[in-house]
């Protein structure tokens, strides 16, 4: 085999996970050329597989100066510099992959990802639309950029985006969640609850949901389905006050006074010493339970 053989094979083993595998090729492919971009690229992939990043960098370097042209090796470089922090450097890079492929949707929406993350809300919104033109049903830049708008203060525009979202993926987790907060923001906890139940039905551990979906139903009036959500967050998460804090609130329109009592004797139980609610729990305990903590 031949240094473009085994680096291809490389590259399939690394694919699919099998690192020792390709370590073993990319290293007879570079025995054989020293030089050879493709090998030093897969090398790369497979040090940063292994949380090797510097030295993950490094090979993409090497692999660039030998084919300055394969927007890949910034592109990869850039993903290597985020995940150590290095903000400025990841932005430098995928500024050169996009000189060497102007449009290219992968870059784009992995800077809008960073831009979005770093606060250039602007700028990450227009890497989106960029991408968008050239597919409307990308789902992740279509996501993102209802992040975007959200934290922008664009809840209608944000919803929407997150509904086109829910259109082309209809049966993933994230969009639900995304648009069920922004009914509740807007005030439709109907709505709310049914995104988070669509969100739920694929990510059915998801405490701090299952808590805002309890809150929410307790807000409609729908006290026994809102209990079961509390319940089943102490569940996954037996230290949780504010589930305990929904409990007790159950039991009080139920005329519970036993049964409120004890829940936020729980609640200051398990609540860490800066809870925000502490004093409230615990004046009410002290005044005999007869008024809400907020």
């Amino acid at each position: 085999m031949d240094a473009s053989s085994y680096a291809a094979r490389a590259r399939q083993r690394q694919e699919a996970g099998d690192l020792d595998g390709a370590w073993s090729d990319v290293e007879a492919a570079l025995g054989l050329d020293r030089r050879h971009a493709e090998a030093l690229h897969v090398r790369a992939h497979i040090r940063r597989d292994r949380g090797q990043l510097r030295r993950a960098i490094l090979d993409f370097k090497r692999s660039a100066r030998l084919a300055p042209q394969d927007f890949r090796n910034y592109y990869c470089r850039a993903v290597a510099r985020r995940l150590r922090c290095d903000w400025k450097g990841a932005l430098r890079d995928l500024e050169e992959a996009l000189r060497w492929s102007p449009s290219n949707a992968l870059v784009l929406n992995y800077r809008g990802l960073m831009l979005l993350e770093t606060g250039r809300l602007d700028e990450a919104l227009a890497d989106y639309d960029r991408v968008l033109q050239q597919d409307r049903n990308h789902f992740d830049a279509t996501h993102n950029r209802g992040v975007c708008l959200e934290r922008m203060g664009d809840r209608r525009g944000a919803w929407a985006a997150y509904s086109d979202a829910i259109r082309i993926r209809p049966e993933g987790a994230q969009a639900h969640h995304s648009r069920g907060n922004i009914c509740r923001d807007l005030g439709d906890l109907e709505g709310a609850v049914a995104d988070w139940t669509a969100s739920l039905s694929r990510e059915a551990a998801n405490a701090p949901l299952i808590l805002e979906r309890g809150k929410a139903l307790l807000t409609l009036v729908r006290a026994d389905e809102a209990y079961r959500d509390f319940t089943r967050v102490l569940e996954l998460d037996p230290k949780n006050a504010e589930a305990y804090l929904g409990r007790a609130e159950v039991w009080r329109r139920r005329g519970d006074a036993a049964g409120l009592r004890r829940n936020l004797e729980a609640a200051l139980a398990v609540a860490p010493r800066g809870w925000p609610k502490r004093q409230a729990v615990d004046s009410e305990l002290r005044g005999g339970t007869g008024q809400r903590t907020r």
